[in-house]
Formats: structure tokens, C-alpha cells, sequence
């Protein structure tokens, strides 16, 4: 089975030009070997020859010279661009800018007073965390009454463990 050859793209920009006969001879040789070999080649070149030939059959209208004219200023307009005015690039400039500058005022300001009540504000939880053990004994407390008996029980206790260290 034969290998079908496709054109370039470049191959196929000249196409208008060949048909033409404006493509120089080497670029016109590559296009004619292309188009010996490839039947989908001479099917694109039949289709762009037969769509010439209906636009050479549209019928022609002729334009006034003021269209023309108005035609070629507004394309010589297109070209040059619009009027860019320095005075409302420096003003968004400084908007811009401005913007910049209050977001990073804001986001230092957030970050000072997260770091700040982080640091010196008490954290509950970890309060409790550094009361753990008085919390698991906190029943016992409870029952224990008014801060006399305490320090009764703490005598009691010391005395029962200056027993346990006596051999």
C-alpha cells in the first residue's frame, strides 16, 4: 500500500501563489511533485481552484473614492492604535499602588495581632493542661472539706512515708 504525502503548511500558504504562477521555480517543482503523488494534495488544490473560479464569477462592484478613502484612514487608524493618555496610566499607577500598600499594611497588622494574642493571651486549654493533675484528683479535694483537714491529711501522709524510707 502506497504511503499517502501529505503538504507542509508551508506548502500549502503557496498554494494561492502557484495557482497564480507567482511561486518561484523551486518551491513550484516541490508543489508539482507533492500534487504527482498524493491524490488528497490534488483534491485540496482542485477545491481551492474551484473556489477562485466562483469568486471570479461574483459580479463586481465599484466602490466610490470617498469609501476608499474612509476605508484606508480608519485601517492607517487601526494601525497607529488609540491615544494612550500618560496622565490616566499614572493615575492607575497610583491606585494600584495605593491598593498594594493598604493590603500590605492590612496583612502585617493581621499578622502582628495573631502573633500577639498567641503569645500573651492565656490559652484555656492549655491551662487546664498544666492543672491535669490537680483536675484528676479534684474529687478527692472536694470531699477533703475546709484547708485545715488538708493540711492534716499532708502531715499524715508524710508521716506514713517517713515510715515506708525507715527499714
Amino acid at each position: 500500500m502506497a504511503k499517502i504525502v501529505r503538504m507542509s503548511k508551508e506548502q500549502r500558504e503557496n498554494l494561492v501563489a502557484y495557482l497564480d504562477g507567482e511561486l518561484e521555480d523551486p518551491a513550484a517543482r516541490e508543489i508539482e511533485q507533492v500534487l504527482a503523488s498524493s491524490p488528497v494534495a490534488r483534491h485540496d488544490v482542485d477545491m481551492l481552484s474551484r473556489t477562485w473560479d466562483l469568486v471570479g464569477e461574483l459580479p463586481h462592484i465599484s466602490v466610490t473614492r470617498e469609501f476608499t478613502s474612509k476605508t484606508l484612514d480608519s485601517i492607517a487608524a487601526s494601525r497607529t492604535g488609540p491615544r494612550v493618555d500618560p496622565d490616566a496610566i499614572s493615575r492607575n499607577s497610583r491606585r494600584i499602588l495605593g491598593f498594594a500598600l493598604a493590603g500590605m499594611i492590612l496583612g502585617a497588622a493581621g499578622t502582628i495581632g495573631f502573633l500577639a494574642t498567641n503569645r500573651w493571651i492565656p490559652n484555656e486549654a492549655e491551662e487546664i493542661l498544666n492543672d491535669y493533675e490537680i483536675l484528676m484528683d479534684l474529687d478527692k479535694y472536694r470531699e477533703v472539706g475546709d484547708l485545715g483537714n488538708l493540711r492534716k491529711l499532708q502531715e499524715f501522709r508524710e508521716f506514713n512515708e517517713a515510715d515506708d524510707d525507715s527499714p
